[in-house]
């Protein structure tokens, strides 16, 4: 071990936090439970669920906090604000000015961690981490000046990541703006001089159509348990779940056979449960029957039918359609029922240029994280062991 280095347990240097907070102060912003924490410590999620009474855990800016459920999930946060989680979530915060909480962070992130929490683990189908066992986790503690040092090293690579997925979140909402000004606020290309029809009182060559005329579904398969590994292997592919897309969680793959295949261009919708009618793409491998693929009539509907699909009209009519339970969804016949505007062909396909750009740029940031985080990741143990100088 290094020079002025030192072993010590997690309970010497953390502690976990017991402050509680009113649920009036709670909000879906500042509310955290295991289900908006994304996996493979990368943050977290807008809640779809606050407790409306009682009282959750208190938590603050610069706090770490540790999803308990399924501990190879790796759902872990550093907090950025103050706020109150459910008691699935532990909140571990430092107890002395030696110690650095965001190395510490970056410290308990390490997989070496994480395989600590599942070896001491209760539990079989929904192992949950042991509080005591987990507090004597052992750590490398550098000197105060290095572990600050270390930490704005890993933290150069998550502020590029994270600008890259505000770059993201923008372009997305450049796609959504662009559709709701051309089909909604009418503003769409040529608009000025497009001759409107005395009798539907629409664009000529515009009309309202059922949406099942520009689209169909497709749903997914699901293989049987004893078809499912943890890893990559040949003949298998990665089986898609709504919460790989939001959560990051735990991935398996499947035989290769006789499954239903989507690629990350592809339009995919939730069709069960608190996430029915969400819409997700950049997927690529077999899905389950909880998604449907959706099919375009025409190859040049798609990126209409995407950004559609994710505007708020179509998300309310859906869910007040589903009714937003974990048994009903939705079917074939429901698109039956959602009236649409069909624009002209010239204009579908402007639209569809203009968003397979938007779609590309994306993809391309999404490739950047990924690379960044694998840099970072390959980085992050020989850091914590003192293995590079810095």
């Amino acid at each position: 071990m290094r020079e002025g280095w030192k072993e010590v347990e997690l309970g010497e240097i953390a502690f976990y936090v017991k402050d509680k907070i009113e649920a009036d102060k709670l909000n879906s912003d500042n509310y955290i439970s295991a289900d908006n924490m994304i996996g493979n410590v990368g943050g977290i999620t807008k809640s779809e669920y606050v407790p409306e009474s009682g009282k959750s855990s208190y938590f603050i800016e610069g706090d770490i906090l540790v999803s308990n459920i399924r501990p190879y999930f790796k759902k872990m946060w550093y907090a950025t604000f103050s706020g109150g989680c459910s008691n699935d979530v532990f909140i571990i915060r430092t107890k002395d000015i030696l110690v650095d909480s965001k190395y510490l962070f970056y410290r308990l992130s390490n997989q070496d961690f994480f395989d600590f929490m599942m070896a001491g683990a209760n539990g079989t189908k929904m192992p949950r981490g042991n509080k005591n066992a987990i507090i004597t986790f052992n750590i490398n503690l550098p000197p105060l000046e290095t572990q600050r040092k270390i930490a704005s090293i890993l933290s150069g690579y998550d502020d590029l990541i994270e600008n890259n997925l505000k770059r993201i979140k923008i372009l997305e909402e450049m796609a959504q703006q662009t559709y709701e000004e051309w089909f909604v606020r009418m503003r769409f290309p040529g608009h000025e001089s497009a001759t409107i029809n005395p009798e539907t009182g629409l664009p000529e060559g515009w009309e309202k159509v059922k949406l099942s005329e520009l689209m169909d579904i497709e749903g997914g398969t699901q293989p049987p348990k004893s078809q499912w590994k943890d890893d990559l292997e040949d003949g298998y592919v990665r089986m898609i779940q709504i919460r790989d897309y939001y959560t990051s969680s735990h991935i398996a793959y499947v035989l290769d056979k006789k499954v239903k295949k989507c690629n990350k261009y592809d339009v995919m919708i939730a069709r069960y449960g608190a996430s029915v009618g969400r819409i997700c793409y950049g997927l690529d491998g077999a899905y389950n029957v909880a998604l449907v693929k959706v099919i375009p009539q025409k190859d040049y509907y798609i990126e209409f039918l995407r950004w559609y699909l994710k505007s708020e009209n179509f998300q309310n009519t859906l869910i007040g359609m589903s009714q937003r339970t974990a048994q009903d969804g939705f079917n074939k016949d429901t698109f039956n029922g959602i009236q649409i505007l069909k624009p002209t062909e010239d204009v579908f396909k402007l639209l569809q240029k203009y968003g397979m750009t938007i779609l590309k740029s994306i993809f391309n940031l999404q490739d950047q994280n990924q690379r960044l985080r694998e840099a970072r990741d390959i980085l992050l143990p020989r850091l914590m062991m003192g293995m590079i100088e810095v």
